[in-house]
């Protein structure tokens, strides 16, 4: 047992950021879903439900760093709120579109973090020297 190291990998200020905002947004939705369950249609509920769990799904790729969450999560940001809009959810649908959009921002902020590289130190290459 002395020998298992503890996996906790090291994630960017802005990926724990957009993190904490899809935490948000889900439980936003849950409680939504929770007070709104009887005047909620069948479709509308199914759609509530949906998003929540592939939230989570996408939320545990981010965490894990599977490089397959860049992929889904972009298109996840633009499919779902037209889907609450299709189906007439009025007002949440306004609202979620909106934090979707917002979500599309900070993701794009992370990533653009993700990516970015410190220039080379050039001071101490052999060219640089004389």
């Amino acid at each position: 047992m002395n020998k298992i190291k503890q996996y906790h990998p090291k994630l960017h200020f802005a990926v724990k950021r957009y993190s904490f905002l899809q935490y948000l947004i889900m439980l936003v939705i849950t409680a939504y879903l929770l007070v709104n369950m009887t005047s909620l249609s069948a479709e509308h509920q199914l759609i509530a439900v949906v998003t929540v769990v592939i939230m989570s799904i996408q939320n545990g790729f981010i965490l894990f760093r599977a490089k397959l969450a860049l992929a889904m999560e972009g298109p996840r940001l633009l499919v779902f709120p037209l889907l609450w809009i299709a189906s007439g959810m009025g007002m949440a649908a306004t609202l979620y579109s909106a934090s979707s959009i917002v979500s599309l921002f900070v993701l794009a902020n992370a990533v653009r973090h993700r990516n970015h590289r410190r220039p080379f130190n050039l001071s101490n290459e052999p060219e640089n020297i004389a």
